[in-house]
């Protein structure tokens, strides 16, 4: 082959890489989201349109959200000697104000 005819060969394998390329850029750009996995089908089912491509590759620009998760903490314990109530002769939680079988102050 002389220099023509292996350029006529290598430039549309060019422009068909470039196209390809340039089609998963929003796949290329998003693959280490979250949602990678949509993004793709997202951009190989509907990327040949206009809409469908820009979709993509604004949700492959944007950032993963993330949830934040309260967690309460339960009350702490307090600790110390469980008080004797003198009424009743029950056992009742350290620092407690009130007895909470018969409900005499300690």
């Amino acid at each position: 082959m002389d220099n023509g005819r292996t350029f006529e060969f290598v430039w549309p394998l060019l422009l068909i890489g470039l196209g390809l390329l340039l089609y998963f850029l929003p796949s290329f750009i998003g693959r280490n989201k979250r949602d990678k996995v949509a993004i793709f089908m997202l951009n190989l089912l509907t990327g040949w349109s206009v809409i469908g491509w820009l979709a993509a590759f604004i949700w492959a620009l944007t950032n993963d959200s993330v949830t934040a998760v309260v967690v309460q903490s339960p009350t702490p314990m307090q600790t110390g000697p469980a008080l004797l109530c003198t009424c009743c002769g029950k056992y009742s939680l350290p620092g407690s104000k009130f007895c909470p079988s018969c409900g005499q102050p300690f």
